[in-house]
């Protein structure tokens, strides 16, 4: 797995910076014998077949640091609940000290206030994909937070900033490694779709609404084209389908551009349902407003990686069939 810093470097070098921690910064608590007995058994369980060589407090809350034998390393909670398979680096930004106050934990799933963000902005200069339009979130870890790059890349900060992991959390659960963290998934994404500019949204109204689903789409994915098709029997079942303009294809920016110039909700859905078929519109912008930018901007913490990506009201992903009624199922369930 590339680490963080690495995937920052392969579009804009990190400046080199001396890492200054900051002097508040408390020694973690050393690790109790049945913690070390609880963890080893876990990973045996899952499948971890390397003998562990050591188990180290890492800073950053109760995260631990597990080193194997063939000196790899992943990081897991005490209570071997949460696992993440990379290595905390120390940032290189000249560290500042944060007040705990402003760091206080949150539900998993939640955005930071706004002061903690100003401070720890303030600790990342080093890192030029971290701008102020980056959000970062509560995790389900105590002292660990979840952020994306500029460049769609997400990654794990502590909440002091001094250390970034470019890994996913991961659950284990009944013995089990169950993949990730979907209670934090769900919160972030329900979060995210809350600050959406509805405006810049083509909504298609259910005639007597019982849910809510959003859709990233692009007008030449072809199974967007499919999901497309099923907005008649989506709407006619209850449930509002609100489209997120979001261009994946080389050819879609500059048409869907066009498309979202229409500010007449009705008249861009119309226009939509006509590219979906191929016929492109006329030109509507007549200037270089992009309607499509700022929920593109906004949606970025979903860390969308191909079109169609829907989501519930309540952030949760469908991965089903589009094309059926496996998504009127899955909607109405919740």
């Amino acid at each position: 797995m590339k680490t963080f810093s690495t995937l920052l470097a392969l579009s804009l070098a990190i400046t080199t910076a001396t890492v200054s921690l900051p002097s508040t910064a408390q020694t973690p608590a050393p690790i109790t014998a049945s913690d070390d007995q609880l963890i080893k058994q876990t990973l045996r369980q899952i499948g971890l077949a390397t003998p562990v060589r050591t188990i180290t407090p890492t800073g950053i809350g109760e995260l631990l640091m597990v080193t194997l034998t063939t000196g790899e390393s992943l990081l897991i909670t005490p209570d071997a609940r949460y696992v993440i398979n990379a290595t905390a680096e120390p940032n290189p930004s000249t560290i500042h000290a944060i007040d705990p106050a402003i760091m206080s934990d949150k539900p998993t799933g939640t955005p930071i206030d706004e002061d903690h963000k100003i401070a720890l902005l303030a600790n990342m200069n080093a890192l030029p994909l971290v701008t102020p339009d980056t959000v970062f979130f509560h995790t389900s870890i105590k002292g660990l937070l979840w952020a994306v790059a500029q460049n769609g890349t997400p990654f794990l900060v502590s909440a002091d900033a001094r250390y970034v992991i470019g890994g996913d959390i991961s659950v284990i659960a009944n013995g089990k490694l169950g993949g990730l963290d979907t209670a934090f998934e769900t919160a972030k994404n329900r979060h995210t779709l809350a600050t959406l500019d509805h405006t810049s949204l083509t909504i298609y109204p259910a005639k007597d609404e019982r849910a809510v689903v959003y859709v990233a789409t692009d007008i030449n994915c072809p199974y967007c084209k499919i999901l497309h098709k099923n907005i008649p029997n989506l709407t006619a079942k209850g449930i509002t389908v609100k489209v997120i303009g979001y261009p994946v294809y080389d050819e879609s920016p500059e048409p869907m551009r066009q498309i979202w110039c229409e500010r007449d909700n009705a008249k861009r859905a119309k226009l939509l349902d006509l590219a979906m078929k191929g016929v492109k519109a006329g030109n509507q912008c007549g200037n270089d407003d992009n309607h499509l930018s700022s929920n593109i901007a906004k949606v970025r913490p979903l860390a969308i990686i191909a079109t169609p990506a829907v989501y519930g009201e309540n952030g949760e992903l469908f991965e089903g069939n589009v094309a059926n009624d496996e998504l009127v199922k899955f909607l109405m369930a919740k």
